[in-house]
């Protein structure tokens, strides 16, 4: 880490936001979105508890990309929040089966601009696997695209109120579990579209791949407004 920014105040107020729970925005490119995510599940053989809110990437990948970690329903939960249910061809040629109705891991959404259900669904997630953690930053939330609700609120079909409000509580139900959520936009998206929102986030993480196919991240803390330049992971 390097810059202006004083590194031993940023790894502190870091420490200070996962002690006391939080959410962050990561900005990525696609290459380097997968590297950061899996940073900020924590490592496999750590001791952590998960929620995937998908609403892009199908379920079976979820837990195709959740592996080695542990998929017992007392520290893992997805909220299938994903327009369509994957082809019964398709999903044939997937290493994971989908998940059956009476997964108690798993939870369906039909409809992701039901922002009430959505939440409501995601909150009983996190509150079920938080029953046997011990310590903060120990629950971990990803909600892996956002950009599918921007879109639904600039087409139309979902107001922007609607979707404020529930990133304000799903951000909240975070704290409320000590816990450190993530939630992934692209790289693409510009400012403007995100301006309403990116306030409701503790930091900004900006994900990118180098020339030489390395992933690096840049973060913002939003309340100190640290900033670090690039370094790697």
């Amino acid at each position: 880490m390097t810059g202006d920014v004083d590194a031993q105040a940023f790894s502190t107020e870091l420490a200070e936001l996962k002690r006391g729970g939080c959410t962050v925005l990561v900005a990525s490119d696609a290459p380097g979105r997968g590297v950061a995510c899996q940073r900020l599940l924590g490592a496999p053989e750590l001791d952590r508890s998960h929620v995937f809110l998908t609403t892009s990437t199908d379920v079976s990948e979820v837990l195709d990309r959740h592996r080695p970690r542990r998929t017992d329903p007392g520290s893992f939960a997805v909220v299938d929040a994903t327009p369509d249910r994957r082809s019964t061809a398709a999903a044939g040629t997937a290493t994971t089966p989908q998940p059956a109705a009476g997964d108690d891991w798993y939870a369906r959404v039909p409809d992701q601009t039901d922002f009430d259900d959505l939440y409501a669904t995601t909150r009983d997630a996190l509150d079920r696997v938080v029953s046997g953690v011990d310590a903060p930053s120990e629950v971990r939330l990803c909600l892996d695209g956002l950009d599918p609700l921007l879109e639904a609120v600039e087409a139309g079909d979902a107001s922007e109120e609607g979707l404020f409000r529930f990133l304000h509580l799903l951000a909240g139900a975070v704290r409320d579990v000590d816990g450190m959520g993530h939630v992934h936009v692209s790289e693409t998206v510009d400012d403007g579209r995100l301006g309403t929102f990116e306030p409701l986030f503790d930091a900004t993480v900006d994900i990118e791949t180098t020339a030489t196919g390395d992933a690096r991240q840049r973060w913002r803390l939003h309340d100190s407004g640290r900033e670090t330049d690039w370094f790697q992971f």
